[in-house]
């Protein structure tokens, strides 16, 4: 461990040291043999981003913020030169023309530094914001990995830039080689939340994760740790690109992002990550596999090529050194699964190959604590072709934990937790009971009975009634309600009804053999004696669990009216010039009253209270004066509150 907040960099060197540069104070450290120290902290540097060792050991240390180059040889350390840069973010040495290339930011320039006299050259402006990465390959060109844009390029010695390949990303962060293959680790990050962006350009290879997320990203229902302070959530993939420029994506993350790639002797890439501490190892044969795993979030050097082999992290600052010599048994801890609910435990299968050993834990609480169960054996060990099969001894929980022992050479490809959930009750929180409205036709011209009112005395004009808006009432009640459930159990639903004042329930919908399936019935209510109904909604999960472990929750909505019967016109007179008589309805107030005069238009009429608001509502009114002597047709029609309409008409003589 070290007193750092990160370690950033890495350069070995042929006398067995390794040198790295550390955050957020800008410092030197060396490894040599097991122990660290620190060498100098670089003046107003808060990060040594990239180290470079010089053919006679000098090594060079860039740093951020300012754009500053440092030499440190001898026990003392000097700067060698300030680039116009904000940033220096990569190095690379050239021991033929002892020159130091150096990639910066936020203006994107490649420089090339004199290290005898310091003095800087501008060798490629790449019009890009950052260049993040740097490779030199053997016949002294660079390839130069960018960003905001992720597009990799190939500059020569005399500052001539080719574009090779443009990623669908955000940054090319690390290149490695073997032969004339390169490796390419792409990250693409989510803007901040408010953040200001333009219209994605077409074009660019994407990242492409398999169904299911990429191999690598969490697997379980659990989430990944937070981020902490300043940590950037993303994607990341690693390519190969042969030497034809064909390319092809090796492995990607889809939580997550690449740090650091490097290449074994035996063409197996060795990619570290910014987010969950591991290192993958990508075989030529595009198996994937975990390598490390570390407590700290992100790895962000590998020194492999050189021994001692060593891995540095961030969050926090550590230098882990990988032993020689033959594997001892190793210990693989899973991420804490989530079954959601209380669970009991089955097996756990397996497949892979050699000495296997797993242990199990289980506990309630999201993070493993005292109140946790200890690690236990399996109840029971099979055998099973190309693994095994252990019963899980841990008791009833929500979370549960396996490790796995890996004896020498062991491996484990995959493996299956089988698990049962305490069953979760469904429940119904609310029935919604209405009338199906249908639009009416348009009106006949000659009826006066179905033509439209346009309003109604007492309500406002601009919000017509239903009786007097063009529809035609529909016996149809239209039921509807919404369920909580909570482990997605297949649901099916009874319903009952009863008047308000009964005590037996009828059954409506739904039964042992036709269940309902969805959560709405249409019923129809014309033989349903008017009053006050209401029903039950019955939810079960039986369909989705044993008898004895079925649940099932019931709901009563609240009292609704069904009214189908027509309000009636009573008792209606003429004494011309004046009318009279009076609405009633059994169940529904009165809520639109007009009269027609010889089948002409229906005009409004007020009740002799002026509202309209009673089961029962007397009128009276005038008729027009100077009707022609003869007899007269008088029409009155009366609508309730359930849209039923009524009339009555009556003939009279006008001397």
């Amino acid at each position: 461990d070290l007193p750092v907040a990160f370690v950033r960099s890495a350069a070995p060197a042929p006398s067995g040291l390794t040198y790295f540069g550390t955050g957020d104070q800008g410092e030197l450290w060396v490894y040599e043999k097991g122990k660290l120290r620190k060498l100098a902290k670089l003046p107003e540097a808060i990060e040594v981003t990239a180290l470079a060792l010089g053919n006679d050991g000098t090594l060079y240390a860039g740093a951020t913020p300012g754009g500053r180059i440092f030499a440190w040889k001898g026990g003392s350390l000097k700067e060698i030169c300030k680039l116009e840069a904000d940033h220096v973010w990569a190095l690379e040495w050239d021991a033929g023309k002892k020159t130091l290339y150096v990639g910066t930011g936020a203006q994107g320039r490649l420089y090339a530094v004199d290290v005898q006299s310091g003095k800087p050259r501008l060798l490629w402006d790449s019009g890009q914001k950052h260049l993040r990465s740097l490779l030199r390959d053997e016949s002294g060109a660079l390839w130069v990995g960018t960003s905001d844009e992720a597009i990799l390029y190939r500059v020569t010695p005399d500052g001539r830039a080719r574009a090779v390949h443009d990623f669908d990303g955000e940054e090319v962060r690390a290149l490695a080689r073997q032969g004339a293959t390169l490796f390419v680790a792409v990250n693409q990050f989510e803007k901040a939340p408010g953040t200001a962006t333009l219209p994605p350009l077409p074009g660019g290879t994407k990242i492409a994760l398999p169904p299911g997320g990429a191999p690598g990203a969490p697997t379980t229902a659990h989430p990944p740790p937070a981020p902490t302070a300043g940590q950037r959530k993303g994607k990341g993939a690693v390519y190969r690109i042969d030497a034809d420029g064909r390319i092809e994506q090796l492995h990607a993350l889809g939580e997550g992002y690449f740090t650091m790639l490097t290449v074994q002797s035996d063409g197996a890439v060795l990619a570290a990550s910014g987010t969950q501490g591991k290192v993958y190892l990508l075989k030529p044969d595009r198996t994937v596999m975990t390598a490390f795993d570390f407590p700290e979030r992100q790895v962000l050097a590998v020194v492999w090529t050189a021994s001692p082999r060593l891995l540095a992290t961030g969050d926090a600052g550590a230098v882990y050194e990988l032993e020689s010599g033959p594997p001892r048994e190793a210990i693989y801890t899973s991420k804490v699964l989530d079954a959601e609910f209380p669970s009991r435990f089955g097996n756990l299968r397996w497949h892979g190959a050699g000495e296997v050993r797993i242990e199990t834990r289980s506990g309630n609480t999201s993070k493993p604590d005292k109140t946790w169960s200890g690690w236990q054996k399996p109840a029971r060990v099979d055998k099973l072709g190309d693994g095994g099969l252990v019963r899980v001894a841990s008791p009833e929980a929500r979370y549960l934990q396996f490790r796995l022992l890996l004896g020498s050479a062991a491996t484990v490809r995959d493996a299956q937790i089988f698990y049962l959930q305490q069953n979760q009750r469904p429940r119904v929180t609310e029935i919604l009971a209405g009338e199906e409205p249908r639009a009416s036709p348009p009106a006949p011209g000659g009826s006066p009975l179905i033509a439209a009112l346009g309003g109604s005395a007492g309500s406002s004009s601009s919000t017509p009634s239903p009786a007097t808006s063009g529809r035609i009432r529909s016996p149809i009640v239209k039921l509807r309600w919404k369920v909580e459930n909570p482990d997605g159990d297949e649901i099916i639903y009874r319903l009952w009804f009863r008047e308000e004042s009964e005590i037996n329930w009828r059954p409506l919908g739904g039964t042992d053999r036709e269940p309902l399936l969805k959560t709405e019935y249409d019923w129809n209510t014309e033989a349903v004696p008017d009053g006050n109904y209401v029903v039950r909604v019955v939810a079960s999960d039986e369909r989705a669990n044993p008898k004895e472990l079925a649940m099932e929750h019931a709901l009563t909505s609240q009292p609704f009216l069904i009214d189908n019967r027509k309000p009636e016109v009573v008792d209606l007179r003429v004494q011309y010039p004046y009318a009279s008589g009076r609405a009633r309805d059994s169940f529904s107030p009165i809520q639109d009253l007009a009269w027609s005069l010889d089948g002409g238009e229906w005009q409004l009429l007020a009740p002799s209270d002026g509202l309209l608001d009673d089961l029962v509502e007397a009128f009276s009114f005038k008729l027009p004066a100077g009707l022609a002597p003869g007899a007269h047709t008088l029409a009155v029609r009366a609508a309730d509150a359930a849209d039923n309409l009524g009339a009555a008409q009556v003939t009279f003589r006008v001397k």
